[in-house]
């Protein structure tokens, strides 16, 4: 399969998880400078280019493909479903669902989908499609490109989080059943708090929440009077126990709270499933008191994101922190989407 590295690109850090044909090497991860990255756009892909290329270099990663998953501030993502057509009707019919996203003449945008179901007729004529579709500026993914290759890599896979998410969920159940099963990934992250909900390795719905690790640096910089990046070290090494402080207990039931109510209202619209399962990663699964309080609020099986690996592609320290970056791999392992 040849080498291949996956990127995470976070507002805060960056993780890298390199792989030599399906076996995990190394899993990397590295904060940035502060304004690289603002609600999940790069500011400066020259910059990153050159952050990326020396954290490689300093961790001994070699030049290899490159496999990314894209944050919403890049790719827009919808589920659709269209009348049976040819792929020839299907390129030309797909970008007018995406009228209402999109910001520039839609000549300006590459589309792509996979089909998740037809339906046909009793006699197997088929009658409709339901796909999951992305749209993607051109002029973006050229500069993706041109960023990977002045970090020395060669751009393979570039994907929706939804898709990566998705490929690992796939050979997951391929190695431990539960096609079934409705699980949710919650990517507890640093500005943010994202909830992927699949059923089997199928996406269903994203749900957003404005609040992630960052809020927890300065509550515990404002609590402490200190400034957020000496918060932020504070919070690394629980010092003074500010993890188990009242304020952060408030946080971390508002965030169980935010996932009690997409559970809720994912079980209420279907009512023939019940989501059961959480897979928890990003940098805000490291904290074992937000892990607890959202066991404790959800009722739900609670899971840490090395569940959803194989061994042999498990990073030893920190695992959760990999699971996107490591999730873009597993797409360039089914196909990919370039």
């Amino acid at each position: 399969m040849g080498k291949i590295v996956g990127f995470e690109i976070g507002d805060h850090s960056v993780k890298l998880a390199y792989f030599a044909g399906n076996e995990l090497k190394k899993a990397v991860c590295a904060e940035l400078p502060d304004a690289m990255v603002s609600h999940g756009r790069i500011l400066s892909m020259d910059a990153m280019a050159d952050f990326l290329r020396d954290t490689a270099r300093a961790n001994g990663i070699p030049r290899a493909g490159a496999a990314v998953s894209l944050s919403l501030a890049d790719a827009y993502t919808r589920d659709v479903t269209m009348p049976a057509m040819t792929e020839q009707q299907l390129s030309y019919n797909l970008p007018f669902e995406f009228h209402d996203f999109l910001t520039e003449e839609k000549s300006k945008y590459f589309f792509d989908y996979s089909v998740r179901e037809v339906r046909r007729d009793p006699d197997g004529y088929p009658l409709e499609m339901d796909l999951f579709a992305c749209a993607m500026l051109k002029e973006r993914v050229e500069a993706y490109r041109a960023m990977f290759r002045r970090a020395g890599f060669r751009q393979r896979v570039l994907t929706p989080d939804e898709s990566a998410y998705g490929a690992l969920l796939e050979e997951h159940i391929a190695h431990h059943g539960g096609e079934d099963t409705d699980r949710c990934i919650v990517s507890l992250g640093h500005r943010s708090t994202y909830l992927y909900i699949f059923h089997g390795s199928s996406f269903d719905s994203r749900r957003g929440v404005e609040a992630g690790s960052a809020e927890l640096d300065s509550l515990i910089a404002d609590h402490c009077g200190v400034d957020v990046h000496v918060a932020h070290s504070y919070k690394h090494s629980d010092y003074n126990g500010v993890l188990e402080a009242d304020y952060a207990q408030e946080l971390y039931a508002r965030l169980a709270g935010e996932i009690v109510r997409a559970v809720n209202f994912y079980n209420y619209n279907n009512r023939d499933r019940e989501l059961k399962e959480l897979y928890l990663c990003g940098g805000g699964a490291g904290i074992a008191a937000l892990r607890e309080t959202i066991a404790e609020t959800t009722r739900l099986e609670v899971h840490p994101a090395a569940d959803l690996l194989p061994e042999q592609q498990r990073p030893e320290e920190e695992p959760w922190l990999y699971l996107r970056a490591i999730a873009g791999v597993f797409e360039s392992f089914r196909g990919g989407k370039r």
